[in-house]
């Protein structure tokens, strides 16, 4: 920056170089990089071109980041019967001794007239700045959504979100089962359909894709590095951890799910979260309710069976779920409950210290009601313009 600014001063010019305007605009929050993309002309082209969307937002290598939550509180219309999502964001240090959470207001959105069903009904998925909530995918930075194109029977089908960073690219891929198959019926899973969105696409339609592994999906997805990761069955009972390349949209078998896996408490009645367990694809399983709360976790590596890397037994009763598991000893744990209209919190585990900390988002809401509350860990702004 110092080099353009003297380059600069020695022209006698006032035109900034290019380089000192991208890296200006990169320190800045991309609400204000939307306003800014009507100043002119160069600015709408470098901040809506897909090198700056990629490379925002600018970080320093040698500076600590602190964790990022991403707080989505549902509340629905008691006349109208419209359901709306505001956001919030807040940071947090894990040194930090503080109990509340300080949060910013981001955007609320509306959902569409014929999205009339129980918020929770909704998977939501957050993926590099944007989020899949049911039929749409929003940027909470902006507050701008997109409904998904209608297709056949939406009630048997499941919908992944995810994100190819080779082309910036953000697709939903979309699994439809035969209407009268069964989780295990490995018969019917050859009629199952797959279809693929992808955001920006003209003309805005679902495209049919090919999967020559017949599979049933039994789990939630999880993003990373640019496929999609999901549990399946794969014959009959056995089950598999499938991968999905945004990029290439090819299907593999990326690891296979042990009996070890299967046989552990809770596995079929508990939660199953699948994590980014230091850039690997994990799942935690963990008993909803249950006198000894307890925590197994499986890590899965490409072409291997999962192995169990660790159980957590010294857990206080806390009936949540778990969001993330951090730092690189994997000593943390961050907890949020599934569903709350009360309150939004989260837990600190450090086990370690066998200490749980619980912090309140400070959210300034409508007499501290709302029908839902949904926490992510890890939030980034996006520039994407939907």
């Amino acid at each position: 920056m110092r080099r353009s600014l003297r380059l600069c001063n020695k022209r006698k010019t006032h035109v900034v170089p290019l380089d000192l305007q991208i890296e200006i605009l990169n320190r800045l929050p991309a609400k204000s990089l939307v306003r800014f993309m009507v100043v002119s002309n160069s600015w709408q082209e470098i901040i809506g071109s897909k090198s700056f969307i990629r490379s925002f937002p600018f970080r320093s290598l040698t500076q600590a980041q602190p964790l990022r939550f991403l707080l989505a509180l549902h509340d629905k219309d008691d006349q109208t019967g419209r359901l709306s999502c505001s956001f919030f964001t807040s940071s947090y240090s894990l040194s930090s001794s503080s109990t509340s959470l300080p949060t910013t207001f981001l955007s609320k959105i509306t959902f569409p007239l014929h999205c009339r069903a129980p918020s929770y009904s909704y998977r939501s998925y957050y993926v590099n700045g944007l989020m899949n909530i049911g039929e749409i995918v929003c940027n909470p930075c902006t507050g701008k959504t997109i409904s998904l194109p209608r297709y056949k029977r939406p009630t048997f089908s499941t919908r992944f979100f995810g994100y190819d960073p080779v082309n910036n690219q953000y697709k939903v891929l979309c699994i439809t089962p035969h209407r009268h198959s069964r989780q295990c019926d490995f018969q019917k899973i050859k009629f199952v359909t797959f279809q693929v969105f992808t955001l920006g696409a003209k003309p805005k339609t679902w495209r049919f894709i090919d999967c020559d592994i017949p599979h049933r999906t039994w789990s939630k997805c999880l993003c990373i590095d640019g496929s999609v990761y999901y549990i399946a069955y794969t014959g009959g009972v056995t089950m598999s951890m499938m991968g999905f390349d945004l990029n290439s949209e090819k299907f593999d078998i990326f690891a296979r799910v042990s009996e070890d896996m299967k046989a552990s408490p809770y596995f079929v009645s508990g939660s199953r979260t699948l994590i980014n367990y230091h850039g690997k694809v994990a799942i935690a399983i963990q008993p909803c309710y249950c006198e000894s709360p307890r925590i197994d976790l499986f890590v899965f590596e490409e072409g291997k069976q999962d192995y169990k890397e660790k159980s957590f037994d010294n857990l206080p009763q806390l009936h949540l779920h778990v969001k993330s598991v951090i730092n690189q000893a994997g000593d943390d744990i961050i907890f949020a409950p599934q569903h709350s209209r009360t309150e939004a919190t989260v837990i600190h585990h450090d086990l370690k210290g066998a200490s749980f900390k619980m912090m309140k988002f400070e959210v300034d809401v409508k007499g501290d009601w709302f029908t839902d509350s949904n926490c992510f860990v890890g939030y980034e702004e996006s520039l994407m313009l939907l």
